[in-house]
């Protein structure tokens, strides 16, 4: 398990967060975030700080990503809201910054049970995504 910190400055003041990639399966990592639980240390990903920056927060998991798979190059990284309303934010975040998001990464959106190639607005339950593969074409 890899793990990275930051906090999260706003309103409520600053609150520890915490990203975490847990391996899977051979090269696909889960990616989670939230707050540690200071008794059990396990990362709640279902409580909603209320501290007004979560495009901020976002941003930086986008960033720490872009760390992880610059030391994981063949990496699948895994992400599904802890609620609906999560994973509807996700898939908004990512169309937001769809042209800098894909000019590094193949993203794929989970619909009944079937990867498939991201589409804008299109409703996912979860998402993955990859480094691209660039192929070298000598002439």
């Amino acid at each position: 398990m890899t793990e990275y910190e930051f906090t999260s400055i706003g309103p409520k003041g600053p609150i520890r967060k915490t990203i975490l990639f847990a391996m899977m399966e051979y090269n696909y990592y889960n990616l989670a975030f939230g707050e540690k639980n200071p008794q059990t240390g396990n990362v709640d990903d279902n409580i909603n700080s209320g501290n007004n920056d979560h495009e901020k927060i976002l941003t930086t998991v986008a960033a720490v990503v872009e760390t992880f798979i610059a030391e994981h190059p063949e990496a699948y990284i895994y992400a599904k809201g802890s609620t609906l309303s999560r994973t509807r934010l996700y898939r908004i975040c990512i169309t937001k910054y769809w042209n800098d998001i894909t000019n590094q990464f193949d993203v794929f959106g989970l619909q009944n049970d079937q990867w498939q190639d991201f589409i804008q607005n299109q409703t996912y339950s979860a998402f993955l995504g990859k480094k691209k593969s660039f192929e070298i074409i000598n002439n």
